[in-house]
């Protein structure tokens, strides 16, 4: 597709290959179905669009499929500044080495510092029940369907860097993506 004027395209295939842990087939939590029945009460809006219609519940900090292979204890202990470092990892192995450094410089921590923020309790949290924090709206982004499911605008479909963009308010007449050109051209 021929890009906008002043714009280049960029067209990138994402392709991942990771292993879940085992787990039984979803089944929502009592904190999801309680966080998605606030949410939807409360009419809370995408946080990219700001449409109240077409919402769903993204697990920001934590995706569902992979809390049974997190060590929550070290969560809770990281977040609560009771675990001060982390061990370097083995770039090869991505295993741990004996080397280590502050806590306060990962992401983890900065993710729990962020689910703070947003009013979550690591004091309260248990780790044996995982889902009162992967479940809570602390770790949900709420978002349209667009933004959350969709080609070349969701953000289980395109890398980070590429759909964290859409939050920010956009330079008059830049179009973001080739679905968006002929909306563009007609306005």
């Amino acid at each position: 597709m021929n890009a906008p004027d002043h714009e280049h395209e960029h067209r990138d295939q994402l392709t991942e290959d990771v292993f879940y842990p085992d787990h039984p087939p979803r089944a929502e939590s009592r904190s999801f179905i309680a966080t998605k029945k606030a949410g939807h009460a409360a009419k809370l809006p995408c946080a990219i669009s700001g449409r109240t219609d077409g919402t769903e519940y993204h697990h920001l900090f934590c995706e569902w499929a992979f809390s049974g292979a997190v060590d929550w204890v070290k969560v809770k202990a990281i977040a609560l500044g009771e675990l001060k470092v982390l061990p370097v990892l083995d770039l090869e192995t991505d295993q741990p080495t004996d080397e280590t450094f502050a806590a306060e410089h990962s992401l983890v921590w900065m993710l729990c510092k962020l689910a703070e923020a947003r009013g979550f309790d690591w004091r309260a949290f248990d780790p044996a029940q995982p889902e009162t924090f992967v479940d809570s709206m602390e770790n949900m982004l709420v978002l349209h369907s667009k933004f959350h499911r969709h080609r070349d605008h969701g953000i289980h479909e395109m890398s980070f860097p590429e759909w964290i963009f859409q939050a920010f308010p956009r330079v008059a007449g830049f179009v973001f993506t080739p679905d968006e050109v002929a909306h563009a051209k007609a306005a």
